[in-house]
């Protein structure tokens, strides 16, 4: 055992780090910003016209944020008795790394739309994707909660 007892659930699995759940969150930021501006009835859309000012950007970041949503509640649901989750998210790794190219892709396409004219927002967020994409790539603890449990069938 690489790790201590409580970063186990009850299945065996390895619980995902808190750095890749908040990783997650920024690639489903769009998602977050949809369910306030839902959540905020009279000034919902002001909150996404203030975000999103091309309708067209933020159904695309729906789009790229659905891996990591679905990584999250799949992540959850792993047990010995569903072999076919557990292979879902062995494939986590590559599925957070291709969103997190894509979100970085749009986010490029963001800054050429400006004319390459700084915005902090832009470059806060591509540097924490940046960040997270190497994270994703370099931690071994990733790399574990993403291994199928040996209990659970290979």
């Amino acid at each position: 055992m690489l790790y201590s007892i409580e970063q186990y659930d009850k299945n065996g699995f390895l619980h995902a780090p808190k750095w890749l759940w908040l990783g997650w969150m920024l690639l489903a930021k769009a998602w977050v910003v949809f369910v306030v501006a839902g959540a905020s009835r009279d000034s919902g859309a002001t909150i996404l016209s203030y975000v999103y000012p091309d309708h067209d950007m933020l159904y695309l970041g729906l789009a790229m944020g659905l891996p990591s949503i679905v990584l999250m509640w799949l992540i959850s649901l792993r047990s010995p008795e569903r072999r076919w989750v557990a292979k879902i998210v062995s494939w986590g790794k590559p599925i957070t790394l291709m969103a997190t190219a894509s979100q970085l892709i749009q986010s490029g396409y963001h800054v050429y739309l400006q004319a390459g004219a700084f915005s902090w927002t832009n470059g806060v967020i591509m540097l924490a994707l940046l960040w997270f994409a190497i994270y994703v790539c370099k931690s071994k603890t990733v790399r574990d909660c993403f291994k199928i449990n040996e209990t659970s069938g290979k």
